[in-house]
């Protein structure tokens, strides 16, 4: 794995950062201080020279050993003369003496103490060569880059201790701190291959007044590679706690170690906590389906495993089939980690790639009573393996509960749930991107291309909940032959609560492209199912077994019910948007199912006359076959009211109605354009003027609200039978604005640039009305799919709106005003912008306006000056430039002309990615780069073939106009046209994902 120059000069700082608190605690006012020169390489005691056996000697008796001077009041430090540093110091067969309880010792000078502080100093390897342990310690020990090796403990029927701790026992009282530096190839027969953390300390010794009051281990930036934990029972590759210690591992890496459990680090009942360290090739073997947690293994002591900024590539649960110490059969499970039962799991800004399991969790794999938490997590390209092999990045074994904000989940494979698998407990997603995952179960009850819910077969409705907020679940496929729920499978007695989200261009073969439930529970609001295009769709595709429901299936006696939500451009062989179980219920309100196709009920199908479906302010129009259709004699079942059944290729089955006295209307109405955008979040089929749908019935209140939040009841024509309109669109008269997107080039960032911000998304707002429109502001959300750098992270940024005053077509700095500020929400994944802190600003009548966003991440510390570089967004008399604004820049981009308008203020919509350290992508391995290069966004408001972002991309779209404060929340500002996708901003990212450690 390649580090770039960036990470090694701050790996560098930390760990003399680290050094210098150590030599101050070391050195503390009114203590006693001495240091001893070790001036020998060899390992004898006595004689003239002052060895390594004799210097810690000399500490621990506070007299002369040999040439050594004598130890001061047990607060010493050993150094190396310049003959010894730098080289080996081969051990005799024998351990070092025991750093003895209430003692101070410092073994290797900190940086600028004798060493260079580019480099490791002093850099002395110490070398067991297989005969004994390195280090024990009962006192307070600090390792300054030492390099151990070949450490071997104890076997047979030795005790516990003296099995554990290849290189390092940190014993009874104990308080071990190492910086810099390495342990590799060290070997244990019980547990911790390099260091067994056994200090005698419990939980009830942490009194929580002080985070850092239980810490007895705490390394620096330290390599641990190679090292193995034995097999009896083998706990903990390079370190394993016994009790209650908490752990502090600051920076460092972790390659190549094995374990049964814990391929790196084992932690029992206290807390341990990872920041920056990078976890690559870490082997559990363990063939339990508890075992596992190829990186990681968290016991089932109530400890806590926090972990932040951290790497895991290419771990494993269970050994390879070339090397299958653990047997054919394996259950092995947790690719990186396993968190055990009752455990607390917390990750943050992390990355999970390429790591595998034999049983589940190719990621991660948590247990009964956990409670876990993943934060702006990266998971791509990890398996679950085929023993059932369930959740490709998340499994759940019983009634642990997971919470994902954030984060992107791509290109997992597993046989049940491609990314996440949950059990009787519950796991929500906010903001969350699960995209081109796979499950490859040829089972019917098998799939769930993203998502897999399960439940405990005796724990009955209700058992395990999943709640998808604020997300998207796309091009997600089920491949088995009869492979069901391309975006999510939810299983008898599961449920699922689905909530302003969008599942789009999913697959699978049996039934149920986008979503299938199979005798479970699941409720949808302001959901978008499928999309505006058929490359948005949902689709049984490419072998139908037998190919039922396109959007969603039900099986058995499932219950699904739809609000506020749009089904668009899915296709199946029967039930092309919705396909009903005779024994199922399908309850949809305020719902429109448009240009679906299938041979058999293109928009709505009831399989048998036991189940049943009701449409209530429905709107079925543009299927290609029937839009609502059943089997024989099941029509009866299909309630319709309130709805609107029009332009399908045949409106209504055999045996269907949809009575005008219920307030329907059928056949040819005039329709206002495509369906689409139009108000809300999700799309719609508006209504012309003089539509024969408009006040068809009287079946509403002032409570009530169409798809979009519109009020119901607007009485738009001299109709007597009511003012309600027939279907899921009110036609009303809030303001219309027609959004346009200013075509802004494709952009691709190499390492070795150094602008570090682009401009990415243009909108033109224009008003064709008499009356001015009042905009309150902007919202919309972020097109990320896979792993971008480490150090960009959408979050962070702050977005500013200005206004060209000058109308000059340019951003002024100095001259233009603010108007407007918003963020990225916490998930990474929505945005928003307020205007004038909510009063709004004007869009003229018969005229334009073109708006400028600018975005910063507030760094004022910056490595190099950003530069954003001169951008065509086409059109005569385009402008461009550029603005430097210190560490963090502000952005600048010429504007589009427009002509033909009575009066020209502009503004430019421009999210601008801020101060990315790009080097950390650097080819410097020479495995070469992907560019992630972008497709031809063309006109933004087309049909979106590209619209799922590759490695390193992302993209801004704008989904909604909002209103000002004070307004009615049921008052709307239509964005006709939208949504508005920006240009695609492609990072440069290394093809080899495992050679790229700086990715999330």
């Amino acid at each position: 794995m390649s580090i770039n120059r960036n990470g090694v000069g701050r790996l560098h700082r930390q760990v003399r950062a680290a050094i210098a608190g150590s030599v101050l605690v070391a050195a503390a006012p009114g203590a006693m201080a001495a240091t001893i020169m070790v001036d020998s390489g060899g390992d004898m005691s006595g004689g003239d020279g002052c060895t390594l056996r004799s210097a810690i000697m000399a500490a621990n008796d506070n007299a002369t050993v040999g040439g050594c001077a004598a130890g001061d009041d047990n607060n010493d430090t050993i150094v190396f003369a310049d003959g010894v540093a730098g080289g080996t110091i081969m051990l005799a067969g024998e351990a070092l003496p025991t750093i003895e309880g209430g003692s101070t010792l410092t073994i290797g000078a900190a940086d600028g103490d004798g060493g260079d502080s580019d480099e490791d100093a002093d850099g002395v390897t110490i070398d067991a060569n297989g005969q004994s342990r390195i280090f024990t310690n009962q006192g307070q020990l600090t390792l300054n880059h030492l390099v151990l090796v070949n450490g071997m403990t104890a076997g047979g029927d030795a005790g516990a201790d003296d099995r554990s701790g290849g290189a390092i026992l940190n014993d009874d009282g104990g308080v071990l701190t190492v910086n810099g530096g390495a342990m590799r190839d060290n070997t244990a027969d019980r547990a911790g291959g390099a260091i067994e953390e056994a200090s005698g300390v419990s939980i009830d010794d942490d009194d929580d007044d002080d985070s850092l009051d239980n810490v007895r281990v705490t390394l620096n930036g330290v390599e641990f590679s190679g090292n193995d934990a034995g097999m009896n029972p083998g706990n903990g590759g390079a370190l394993h706690v016994t009790g209650g210690g908490d752990i502090r591992i600051d920076g460092g890496a972790f390659s190549d170690n094995i374990a049964v459990e814990g391929g790196a680090l084992w932690n029992n009942g206290g807390t341990m906590h990872v920041d920056g360290v990078a976890f690559s090739g870490n082997t559990a073997t363990g063939p339990a389906a508890d075992q596992g947690g190829g990186a990681i293994y968290a016991e089932s002591n109530g400890g806590t495993l926090i972990i932040d900024d951290s790497r895991f590539v290419e771990n494993r649960a269970g050994a390879d089939d070339s090397n299958q110490m653990d047997g054919a059969d394996s259950a092995s499970s947790g690719g990186a980690i396993l968190a055990s039962t009752g455990t607390t799991l917390r990750v943050h800004d992390s990355s999970f790639r390429m790591n595998a399991a034999r049983r589940a969790g190719g990621a991660i794999e948590v247990l009964a009573g956990t409670d876990t938490m993943l934060d702006n997590v990266t998971a791509t390209g990890n398996d679950a393996g085929m023993n059932p092999g369930n959740g490709g990045v998340v499994h759940v074994t019983g009634d642990g509960d997971v919470d994902v904000n954030g984060g992107i989940f791509a290109r997992n494979t597993a046989v049940e749930g491609g990314a996440f698998w949950n059990n009787q407990g519950d796991m929500h997603f906010d903001g969350v991107s699960i995209v081109n995952n796979e499950a490859t179960g040829d089972g019917a009850d098998q799939g769930g291309g993203g998502i897999f819910a399960e439940a405990e077969a005796n724990e009955g409705e209700g058992s395990g909940m999943v709640t998808i907020r604020n997300s998207r679940i796309a091009t997600n496929r089920a491949t088995g032959d009869a492979g069901s729920g391309g975006a999510l499978l939810v299983s008898p007695g599961a449920t699922a609560e689905i909530t302003d989200s969008r599942i789009e261009g999913n697959r699978a073969n049996r039934a149920g492209a986008g979503i299938e439930v199979a005798d479970g529970t699941v409720t949808m609001l302001r959901v978008t199912l499928g999309g505006v295009s058929s490359a948005l769709g949902n689709a049984i595709d490419p072998s139908p077994n037998p190919g039922n429901g396109g959007g969603l299936h039900i099986g058995g006696a499932g219950s699904v019910t739809i609000e506020r939500s749009s089904v668009g451009y899915n296709s199946a062989v029967e039930g092309g948007g919705l396909w009903n179980s005779g024994a199922g219920t399908l309850d949809l309100d305020n719902v429109t199912v448009s240009n679906n196709s299938a041979d058999t009920g293109a928009g709505v199908y009831l399989d048998g006359a036991g189940g049943s479906i009701t449409l209530d302010y429905v709107t079925v129009t543009d299927n290609a076959g029937t839009g609502v259709d059943a089997a024989e004699e099941a029509g009866g079942s299909i309630a319709i009211r309130n709805s609107l059944i029009s332009g399908n290729d045949t409106d209504l089955g055999s045996g269907v109605a949809a009575e005008a006295d219920d307030g329907n209307v059928t056949g040819d109405v005039a329709l206002d354009g495509a369906y689409r955008l139009f108000g809300g979040t999700t799309p719609t089929q508006p209504l012309a003027t003089g539509s024969a749908a408009l006040d068809s019935n009287a079946d509403c209140d002032d409570m009530d609200v169409d798809q979009r939040g519109a009020d119901r009841g607007f009485d738009a024509g001299d109709s007597d039978a009511g003012d309600c309109d027939a279907g899921a669109f009110e036609l009303t008269d809030d303001p219309v604005l027609t959004a346009t997107a200013v075509d802004l080039d494709d952009v691709v960032i190499e390492a070795d640039d150094e602008a570090d911000s682009v401009a990415v998304l243009g909108v033109t707002l224009s008003n064709d009305s008499d009356d001015s429109v009042n905009v309150g502001g902007f919202s919309g959300y972020l097109e990320r799919d896979d792993m971008l750098p480490e150090d960009v992270d959408p979050a962070d940024l702050d977005l500013t709106v200005y206004v060209d005053g000058n109308d000059n077509g340019r951003f002024d700095a100095g001259g233009d005003m603010a108007v407007g500020s918003g963020s990225v929400a916490d998930n990474g994944t929505t945005f928003s912008v307020t205007f004038a802190d909510g009063a709004g600003v004007s869009i003229p009548a018969n005229d334009s306006v073109t708006y400028l966003l600018v975005a910063d991440d507030g760094d004022d510390d910056a490595d190099s000056e950003a530069m954003i570089g001169l951008m065509d967004l086409g059109g005569s008399g385009t402008n461009a430039g550029v603005l430097y604004a210190g560490g963090a820049l502000l952005g600048l981009v010429g504007l589009l002309s427009v002509g033909g308008m009575r009066r020209r203020t502009q503004l430019l919509l421009v999210v601008a990615v801020i101060a990315l350290t790009l080097t950390a992508c650097s080819d410097s391995d020479g495995d070469g780069v992907d560019l992630g290069q972008p497709g031809d966004n063309g006109d933004m408001n087309d049909d979106m073939d590209d619209d799922v972002m590759g490695m390193g991309q992302l993209r801004f779209v704008l989904q909604s106009l909002d209103t000002t404060d004070g307004a009615d929340e049921t008052d709307l500002v239509v964005g006709d046209g939208l949504p508005v996708r920006g240009a695609t901003v492609a990072f440069e990212v290394e093809q080899s994902a495992s050679a790229s450690d700086d990715m999330r």
